[in-house]
């Protein structure tokens, strides 16, 4: 990954520009208050820095600061992705600040937040020189450059501690949900008993609601046969006997004329229809006797049913269906009673192989602290810090993804003074130079960061600075690296030079970044050695120097 790109409009002095920076070592160089610092409050910004107002640009109403980056990793995607952000060949991001409102921010033309952005930033650039944004000391990156010294894998245990977690998540889930069920239990058990007590069948309500219905109509249903069984009764009177003369006095009516006899048909089968009606319905009622018993047994059954129904229903079929899902869940306490063992049992199983991955890598780290304590000590001599010590201290921590142990850098500057943490004893100065030993010691390209250098030769001139200069560019074999330098010593290794300059246009202060030639290289340089750069003997100095 690179910074390809770097925009600046309205910020402090800057009123517009635009930076195109290359792979390798860029060289940045330029007079006190030129507005190198700008470009560094610049970057700051884009990795999640808070604006300030008084950074706008006299005049202006907003600044925008915009850096655009290539060749962008899988894993600085899956963060914009899980921030639904649309991924791209490149990432840009924008700050839009603004002097009465609101500040914005945007990545790749999607509106974000400075939460999101500090999250990315930390994955993109790592600034060297100032206390704000300094990756070595933020104590939680020390097991990190320690496990690439060593090469030590956290895989393992990553993935044993991921599955650990999960274990422990589900276990919660079943313990919940048995502790809920076990909350209900004696109530279910006590519903499940009342509605098994009563056993109801599916339908069985509707049934027994007909046969108590018929049987509350017996007497007047025998009522009703009665009178059927008089109508059609063949004595005098009766709608039988009526039938009877009907059809005779239409036989009659057919001897004297044919259009008679059809009817004499109809009328005989209606005869019979009320003959048999009616023997069917003496029939009937003879088989018609009230059982009181039984009709007490139905009434009783079906109380019973409506009771269930009242409490569980509405519906017979719903008080059937809560009875199988009670009964579904008595059952399940042994399942999660069993499940729960069972997760255990592979938890207590999983935490053996983590406590023996957790030793397997304290071990290897214990031995690559002291073999990186002591190899760190000549690239300390390489860039001036020649009574700098530094030790490792590994203490034990709560297991997590990393395993457990916790990894702090402990420096001691000057012979006789106590080892303390970096993070509250070295200076910026002192932070920068320790940061390129780790980088050139580690040799890491973990994530590719982008590295800047603000002034890392602070405090430091000849041998000491050739050799920094040469830890940056073998540093920046691996990754893009900035530096703001005032050496030429250091400025001789950029394979790209940037100018700061400053001037004054319209009464007002302009500042303008050259990308210097190979001629506007060595003259640059040469200045940097002696006031008197035109000089055609410093000139060949600075030329050599770039050659070497």
């Amino acid at each position: 990954m690179m910074l390809k790109r770097l925009s600046i409009v309205n910020l402090a002095i800057i009123e517009e520009l635009e930076v195109f920076f290359d792979t390798g070592l860029n060289i940045i160089t330029g007079e006190t208050g030129a507005g190198k610092s700008i470009l560094i409050s610049s970057l700051k910004l884009i990795l999640g820095q808070k604006p300030d107002a008084d950074m706008i640009r006299t005049g202006a109403d907003k600044m925008i600061v915009e850096a655009e980056f290539c060749d962008i990793s899988e894993g600085r995607k899956k963060i914009l992705e899980k921030n639904g952000i649309e991924t791209a060949v490149d990432l840009i991001i924008r700050r839009e600040v603004y002097r009465t409102k609101r500040s914005r921010i945007f990545i790749n033309d999607t509106p974000s937040n400075a939460e999101v952005l500090v999250s990315l930033g930390n994955y993109l650039i790592d600034i060297h020189g100032q206390h704000d944004h300094q990756s070595l000391l933020i104590k939680d990156t020390h097991i990190k450059i320690l496990d690439d010294f060593s090469a030590v894998s956290t895989d393992l245990i990553a993935s044993l501690y991921e599955k650990s977690i999960e274990i422990k998540k589900e276990r919660e889930r079943l313990i919940r949900a048995e502790n809920e069920l076990r909350d209900k239990k004696e109530l279910f058990s006590y519903h499940l008993k009342e509605i098994n007590e009563v056993s109801p069948v599916e339908g069985e309500d509707t049934e027994i609601s007909d046969d108590l219905k018929k049987m509350d109509r017996i007497e007047d249903i025998k009522s009703i046969c009665s009178k059927i069984t008089s109508d059609t009764d063949p004595s005098e009177g009766s709608a039988l006997s009526a039938l009877g003369s009907l059809l005779e006095n239409c036989s009659e009516l057919a001897k004297t004329d044919k259009q008679f006899e059809p009817f004499i048909t109809d009328l005989e089968c209606a005869y019979q229809a009320v003959k048999e009606f009616g023997s069917s319905a003496e029939y009937f009622s003879s088989s018609l006797e009230f059982d009181e018993e039984r009709h007490r047994k139905l009434s009783d059954r079906y109380a019973l049913l409506r009771r269930l129904m009242k409490k569980f229903g509405p519906g017979l079929s719903d008080v059937i269906k809560y009875r199988d899902d009670i009964t579904g869940r008595i059952r399940s306490m042994d399942e999660f009673v069993f499940d729960r063992e069972k997760l255990e049992k592979e938890h207590d199983e999983l935490n053996v192989m983590i406590e023996k991955e957790c030793r397997k890598l304290t071990a290897e780290r214990k031995a690559g602290a002291s073999e990186f304590e002591s190899c760190i000590r000549q690239e300390f001599t390489d860039v001036g810090l020649n009574d700098a010590e530094i030790k490792l201290r590994i203490e034990e921590k709560t297991v997590s993804s990393d395993g457990a142990d916790s990894v702090e850098f402990y420096i001691r500057t000057n012979p006789g003074e106590e080892h303390r943490p970096l993070s509250k004893t070295a200076s910026g100065g002192e932070v920068s130079r320790i940061m390129l030993s780790v980088k050139n010691m580690t040799g890491s390209e973990t994530e590719n960061i982008i590295s800047v250098f603000d002034e890392i030769d602070t405090g430091i001139s000849g041998r000491i600075a050739e050799k920094v200069g040469d830890k940056l560019l073998k540093l920046a074999k691996q990754r893009q690296v900035i530096a703001i330098t005032h050496l030429p010593a250091i400025a001789s290794k950029g394979s790209t030079h940037f100018s700061v300059r400053k001037r004054v246009s319209g009464k007002r202060t302009v500042v303008d970044v050259m990308k210097l030639n190979e001629k506007e290289r060595t003259k640059e340089i040469a200045s940097l050695i002696t006031s008197a750069g035109d000089d055609e003997d410093i000139f060949n100095i600075a030329s050599r120097m770039i050659s070497r």
